[in-house]
C-alpha cells in the first residue's frame, strides 16, 4: 500500500497544485460534455462550450485590466481554474441574454481579487462572490449542475487527487461531516427519511465539488489547522442550514464568503510587495535569498509564505511556488533557501536571476509546522536537503531568545556538500542542539538507536515528499504516536 501511494505521490509531484486542478477541471468538463451530448446529463450541450469560452474571455481580459491597473503581478493559471470552476455552477449559456449574464459573473468574480482587499491580500473566494453577487440580485442564479449523480465518481476522483494533493483530508472531512449533520437534523426535524436525506446530500448537493475544489483555494482559508478545521465546520453549518433571510439565502456561495470573513477576522492574510536584498550561493546548486522584511509581516518559525514573480517563458510548473521561510521573526530580513534541480524550472531561473532591488510578491503565510508552546517538550528534527530551512528559522529564533531546548537534529543530504547553514547549526548548539550531519540516509541502526528519544519527543520531519513519507513510516512503525510527528512536505516543485 505504501508503495502505491509513494508511485500516486510522484505521479502527483510532477505538477504544481495549481496545474493539477487546471487538468482536473479540463477533463470534468470534457466528460461533461461527453455526458451531454449523449442525454446522460441535462444540460445544453451546446451551451457549455459557449459558456466556457465567453468566461475563459471574460476572466482573462479583466484579470489583465486589473493587474495592469493595480500594477501587481498575478497567477497565470489562477483565472483560468476560476473561469472553469465558474461554468461548472453556472446554468449554460443557451441564449444572447444568457452569454451576457455568464460573461458578467466572470467579470465580477476576477474584479472581487482586486477590489476586495485587506493588507494586501484578496479576501473572497472569486468564484464564490461573482456568483453570490449574481445570484442575490436576481440577475442569473448558480444552478450547481456539476452536483449531478453521473458526474459523482469523475468529481470524487478528482477531489481525491486535490486533496492529496493540499494534504486537505482532514479539512473535508471535517466539512462534509459538518454539513451532513446538519441535514440530518433538518431532515429529523421536518419527519423526512434520513436515509433519502443522507443519500440526497451527496448525489444532489455539491458537497464533493464545493468541499475539495474550493473550500481548499490557499488562498482564502486560514492558515493553521486550528482555525481551518473551524472554517470547515462553519462552511459545512451554513451550506447546509437551508436558512432564508429576505434575499438572502444559504446557498453553497454564501457559506463560502462566510467562511472568507472568518478567515479575515481570525487570521488577517497578508500580501505585499517585498525587495531582494541580496543572494547568497550557499553550494553548487543551493541559494539562500534575503528580502526586506515588510512592517506587517507576522510569522511563527516554520511557516511557509507563497511567492508569485511573472516572466517570459513561463513553463508548466507556472509562475507561483510556496517556500518554508528559512528566517527568524527577529531577523531583519525575511530569507528563503532555494535549491535548483536540472532541468530547473523557469519560475526558479527567474527567481535567481533577480538583481538586488527588485520586487516579488510575498502573500498567505501559513503553516502549523511551527514549536510547541511548552519549552520542556524535547524536540527531534529530522530535515532532508533544502528541509533544513524550517529549522534553521526555529533554531536561530531560539538562539535569539537565549532559550535553552533539548533539540536533535538529523540533517540528511546526499553528500557532504549538500549541507548548508552550517554557522547558523553550529551557533545553536550554545542553546543544546545535537546536531548530526548523515550522509545518504538514517540508517536502520541508527532509528533503532534512538527510538525511545524519539517515542518521548515531537518531532518533525521536513523535506522532498518521499523522504518524509518514508521517515514517518518508519517512525510509525517504531511506535512513535503519530500524534508526536509533524510532517513538512515539499511537493511540486
Amino acid at each position: 500500500m505504501r508503495a502505491i501511494l509513494r508511485l500516486f505521490d510522484d505521479l502527483l509531484n510532477k505538477y504544481t497544485m495549481y496545474r493539477g486542478m487546471l487538468y482536473g477541471l479540463a477533463g470534468l468538463l470534457a466528460i461533461a460534455e461527453i455526458m451531454a451530448l449523449a442525454d446522460v446529463i441535462s444540460i445544453s450541450p451546446v451551451g457549455l462550450p459557449i459558456s466556457i469560452i465567453i468566461l475563459v474571455v471574460s476572466c482573462y481580459i479583466t484579470n489583465r485590466a486589473f493587474s495592469w491597473l493595480f500594477r501587481t503581478p498575478y497567477n497565470y493559471e489562477s483565472w483560468l481554474i476560476s473561469a472553469l470552476i465558474l461554468a461548472c455552477i453556472l446554468p449554460p449559456a443557451t441564449t444572447p441574454g444568457r452569454v451576457m449574464l455568464v460573461a458578467l459573473c466572470g467579470v465580477v468574480a476576477m474584479a472581487s481579487k482586486y477590489l476586495i482587499v485587506y493588507r494586501g491580500s484578496n479576501v473572497l473566494n472569486p468564484v464564490a462572490a461573482g456568483t453570490f453577487v449574481m445570484s442575490v440580485t436576481g440577475l442569473l442564479p448558480a444552478t450547481w449542475w456539476i452536483a449531478t449523480p453521473y458526474l459523482l465518481p469523475i468529481t470524487v476522483l478528482g477531489g481525491i487527487i486535490i486533496l492529496r494533493k493540499h494534504r486537505r483530508f482532514e479539512l473535508f472531512f471535517v466539512f462534509a461531516a459538518t454539513a451532513l449533520a446538519v441535514m440530518l437534523l433538518n431532515g429529523y426535524l421536518n419527519e423526512q427519511s434520513l436515509g433519502e436525506v443522507a443519500r440526497n446530500a451527496f448525489l444532489s448537493w455539491p458537497i464533493v465539488f464545493l468541499g475539495t475544489i474550493m473550500l481548499t483555494e490557499p488562498s482564502t482559508m486560514p492558515s493553521t489547522r486550528q482555525y481551518r478545521l473551524l472554517y470547515g465546520v462553519i462552511v459545512g453549518s451554513v451550506f447546509a442550514s437551508q436558512l432564508h433571510v429576505g434575499a438572502l439565502s444559504a446557498t453553497p456561495q454564501a457559506a463560502l464568503i462566510v467562511g472568507n470573513v472568518f478567515t479575515v477576522l481570525a487570521a488577517p492574510p497578508l500580501g505585499a510587495m517585498m525587495r531582494l536584498n541580496r543572494v547568497t550561493k550557499l553550494n553548487a546548486n543551493t541559494y539562500d535569498l534575503a528580502f526586506d522584511k515588510p512592517k506587517q509581516l507576522r510569522f511563527a518559525p516554520g511557516q511557509y509564505m507563497e511567492w508569485t514573480l511573472p516572466h517570459h517563458a513561463t513553463d508548466d510548473r507556472g509562475n507561483r511556488r510556496t517556500f518554508s521561510i528559512a528566517s527568524s521573526p527577529s531577523e531583519t530580513d525575511v530569507h528563503i533557501g532555494v535549491k535548483v534541480y536540472q532541468p530547473g524550472s523557469s519560475f526558479k531561473k527567474a527567481l535567481l536571476a533577480m538583481e538586488p532591488g527588485s520586487y516579488i510578491r510575498g502573500a498567505h503565510v501559513g503553516g502549523s509546522f511551527t514549536l510547541p508552546a511548552d519549552p520542556k517538550v524535547p524536540l527531534v528534527f529530522i530535515a532532508g536537503g533544502i528541509g533544513i530551512t524550517p529549522f534553521r528559522s526555529m533554531l536561530v529564533s531560539m538562539v535569539d531568545a537565549g532559550v535553552r531546548r533539548d533539540v536533535t537534529l538529523f540533517y540528511v543530504a546526499s553528500s557532504q556538500a549538500d549541507f548548508v547553514y552550517g554557522a547558523e547549526l553550529a551557533g545553536a548548539k550554545a542553546i543544546g542542539l545535537q546536531l548530526h550531519y548523515v550522509v545518504g540516509r538514517l540508517d536502520e541502526q541508527l532509528l533503532q538507536a534512538n527510538s525511545s528519544s524519539f517515542k518521548h519527543s515531537q518531532v518533525y520531519i521536513s523535506g522532498p515528499d518521499g523522504l518524509v513519507s518514508h521517515y514517518k513510516a518508519r517512525l510509525t512503525d517504531l511506535g512513535v504516536p503519530r500524534g508526536n510527528i509533524k510532517t513538512d512536505h515539499f511537493t511540486g516543485y
